[in-house]
């Protein structure tokens, strides 16, 4: 296939660790998502406030024989990512009697904007430092999120509620563990508690803010653009003034190693109400990745991994289809995380995608999540255009 693109850029990737970090949950033969309840009938009486950030002041339920005792200590177990200025320990609450039961602590961070993640990326992110399984995630729009994890800890049988509110460049993380055992008592309170949550202010997000639009090439029908964050930028665009599709690679000016790339694209269908087969959009989710990288490493061959994976919850438009897969560089073995979005609508299949080097280290993670912001925030917009 014709390059779309001419770039000189390369990216450089990193090697692979596991794939389930690219995925996003580890391998689970049992559903946990039903842990991940909210009881949104639970009354918000108690409030919780922190001299330092009162930006992240909120109101819950009162959980019954609990005591809150002020920690404010630094944690420095993220660092690594470095997309964190800083994290602080707030409050630990449990029943003095049964600590080892049921316990929350109450964290606050200020995240790097250039570096903004979803909130359950954020969750998954600090749920892994805590238990080894991240067994189901949970959005509530693109900045708020809950994961449940599982893990031993001193021989009991731990599990982990995180959940995540963002709140301009202040993430509120709240953090329930509690023994196997006592999951029928103790998750009904945490469904309550995270269920009640709410903020007392209402800040204005200055990341939305500084995002900009970027217009895709138009051959005179329909004009299609991408909401991106600051520091993403269009690198090139179709040049041919009748496309069969239109579409744009972005990169980020923020990311000096060039490690990411985002890309939308719009094709036509033959026929308005024609629908496309799995086999069809699992053919152009591949050439998807395949034009990305042509235009991105053109002298470069690949082998993309025909082991591919569903990405969940993901809908932008009537009929979606996720994929994710592990691309090899040809002469290096190294890794590339391929994540690609398929919407159809209106007489196309619109393609949200990204690549980014696979995530073998903590530097590499951060880039990851951050580049799946912004192909959310631009399956967002994509949606409004394809209503």
């Amino acid at each position: 296939m014709k390059p779309l693109f001419l770039v000189l850029r390369r990216m450089s990737f990193s090697a692979m660790v596991l794939v389930t970090t690219a995925i996003g949950l580890d391998v689970m033969a049992e559903d946990y998502t039903s842990r991940l309840t909210l009881d949104s009938t639970a009354k918000a009486s108690e409030p919780y406030s922190f001299q330092e950030a009162k930006d992240l002041n909120f109101h819950s339920v009162k959980i019954d024989k609990f005591m809150w005792f002020k920690e404010k200590r630094a944690l420095s177990e993220w660092d690594k990512y470095e997309t964190f200025d800083n994290v602080t320990l707030q409050t630990i609450g449990y029943d003095p009697a049964n600590r080892d039961h049921f316990e929350i602590q109450i964290i606050t961070a200020e995240i790097k904007p250039e570096k903004v993640a979803r909130g359950v990326d954020y969750a998954r992110l600090f749920a892994k430092e805590w238990a080894p399984s991240v067994a189901a995630m949970k959005e509530y729009g693109r900045d708020a999120g809950d994961v449940f994890a599982l893990g031993p800890d001193n021989g009991f049988n731990r599990r982990e509620r995180v959940a995540v509110w963002r709140e301009d460049k202040s993430l509120l993380i709240v953090r329930a563990g509690y023994a196997e055992e006592e999951a029928a008592r103790v998750e009904p309170q945490i469904a309550q508690f995270f269920g009640a949550l709410k903020l007392d202010n209402e800040t204005t997000d200055s990341i939305d803010g500084a995002m900009h639009l970027e217009k895709l090439p138009s051959s005179g029908g329909a004009v299609y653009s991408a909401r991106l964050p600051d520091g993403w930028k269009k690198l090139t665009q179709n040049s041919d003034p009748n496309p069969s599709y239109t579409g744009a690679i972005f990169t980020n000016s923020n990311d000096p190693d060039g490690n990411a790339a985002v890309s939308l694209f719009v094709f036509p269908t033959p026929k308005s109400d024609m629908s496309p087969t799995d086999d069809q959009l699992r053919q152009l989710a591949a050439k998807v990745v395949e034009i990305e990288l042509q235009n991105l490493m053109p002298e470069v061959g690949f082998k993309l991994d025909e082991d591919v994976s569903f990405v969940p919850g993901e809908k932008v438009g009537d009929v979606d289809k996720g994929f994710i897969d592990i691309i090899t560089l040809q002469g290096s073995e190294q890794k590339i995380r391929a994540r690609t979005v398929l919407s159809f609508r209106k007489g196309v299949v619109a393609a949200v995608a990204s690549l980014t080097a696979f995530p073998a280290t903590p530097k590499d993670v951060a880039t990851m999540i951050h580049t799946d912001f912004v192909t959310r925030t631009i399956g967002e917009g994509l949606a409004d255009q394809l209503k």
